[in-house]
């Protein structure tokens, strides 16, 4: 059965989405089958609308990550303007609206319309986490995961940020040296990520301890199904605080289990 335009807009409301709220969106749209219009377009549109009315543009705000990580020890330049999304197609969707202003940064954008916009993406820094950048902004404004189709524990991006900030042994910083247009011209400029250490060969497992701890500490996702899937809704405030709380017990609270190979070590 296809879901339409008024099924999206019962779910998202149903999950709480409401004015002038910020809204940090995550999306694989795959995952909730055929949609009543075959134009990829109208599907597009009618998410996109819908959320747009329901936080209202003039108080509320979207944001979406525009990441580009195929860049990556290349010599593909960046252009903020023209650089698509690797993140979806509703993402890039936004992106590419009228009024929607992108982050600078060659491997993990952001891309963000209404009130907050500006504040959001503009003069950030140059690390992908941390200080000045968008997650710690949509930190400040307690911003909101709305999670279309996907399990939380698949989108959770601002985990990065906090293992940032609680300094987890296994990540370091990475400089890279890229290309991106300036004004019309190409210089190479560093751009920083942070990034795991490959020795330590361990992997992310938010579902292990730092999902179930989140839901101990009496915090919750509300989710409502939406053509053959779900839509999930919570604060992402919640999630930092029960995840700080967590990694000062556990430093490596996030990972499958701990590194066996700990080249940090002295």
């Amino acid at each position: 059965m296809k879901y339409n335009y008024y099924d999206i807009k019962n779910a998202y409301e149903k999950i709480g989405v409401s004015k002038g709220m910020t809204v940090s969106l995550k999306t694989d749209l795959r995952f909730l089958g055929p949609y009543d219009s075959n134009s990829q377009n109208d599907l597009l549109a009618a998410h996109f609308n819908v959320l747009a009315d329901l936080v209202d543009l003039s108080v509320g705000t979207i944001v979406v990550s525009t990441a580009t990580f195929s860049l990556c020890n290349t010599d593909n330049v960046f252009d903020i303007l023209n650089t698509p999304s690797e993140m979806g197609s509703l993402t890039e969707y936004v992106r590419t609206r009228p009024g929607s202003v992108r982050s600078f940064h060659p491997f993990a954008s952001y891309a963000a319309i209404g009130k907050n916009a500006n504040y959001i993406c503009e003069n950030t820094g140059r690390h992908s986490v941390g200080p000045n950048s968008p997650k710690a902004r949509l930190l400040e404004l307690d911003a909101q995961y709305l999670s279309v189709g996907l399990p939380p524990s698949r989108v959770t991006m601002v985990i990065h940020h906090i293992e940032k900030l609680m300094g987890v042994p296994y990540r370091h910083t990475k400089e890279f040296i890229h290309p991106v247009l300036r004004n019309g011209v190409i210089v190479y400029e560093p751009f920083y990520l942070y990034v795991r250490y490959l020795e330590c060969d361990v992997e992310m497992d938010l579902d292990n301890k730092v999902y179930p701890y989140f839901y101990s500490e009496g915090f919750k996702t509300k989710e409502e199904n939406l053509g053959r899937g779900k839509v999930y809704f919570y604060s992402m405030n919640d999630f930092y605080l029960s995840t700080v709380k967590l990694l000062t017990k556990d430093i490596y609270a996030c990972l499958e289990g701990e590194p066996i190979i700990r080249p940090y070590q002295t």
